[in-house]
């Protein structure tokens, strides 16, 4: 089945937000902890949400673009732009808790860039998408 985008780009964005949840939990010392720290309970909340949507992120990859065909499952290509979405809007609630703290780390830099990406990969899912049923409206008539 044709893909909206480049498996690997959804591929990095999954497993990038996926790894950043996972420092978070099992590194006290590192930013992203720190960054969980900040907001206390809603941060863990906020973290474990993350890395709840980017293995659902990682699942579509696994399941839409490395499985064979038979295994593909078609209404996850129609609606995987609300995953990638999730992951933009995680990580700028990640940086907005930096910057609401007046404490900006490198790691916010880090935060934008993979939001922007998901939010990259979710627009042109969306668009292709549009494109597609709109040929096949054409095809119809």
């Amino acid at each position: 089945m044709k893909t909206h985008f480049s498996w690997m780009v959804r591929f990095y964005v999954s497993s990038s937000c996926l790894v950043t949840a996972v420092i978070a939990m099992l590194d006290p010392w590192s930013q992203h902890r720190e960054v969980m720290a900040q907001d206390g309970l809603n941060g863990l909340v906020a973290f474990t949400l993350l890395g709840a949507v980017a293995v659902l992120g990682l699942l579509d990859v696994l399941v839409n673009d490395w499985l064979p065909e038979r295994f593909s499952v078609r209404w996850t290509h129609r609606h995987r732009h609300i995953v990638f979405m999730g992951l933009a809007l995680s990580q700028c609630a990640m940086a907005f808790v930096e910057v609401r703290a007046d404490e900006v780390r490198p790691v916010v830099a880090r935060y934008l860039l993979d939001a922007f990406v998901a939010l990259l990969v979710a627009c042109i899912g969306v668009y292709c998408h549009y494109w597609e049923n709109q040929d096949a409206r054409e095809v119809r008539k």
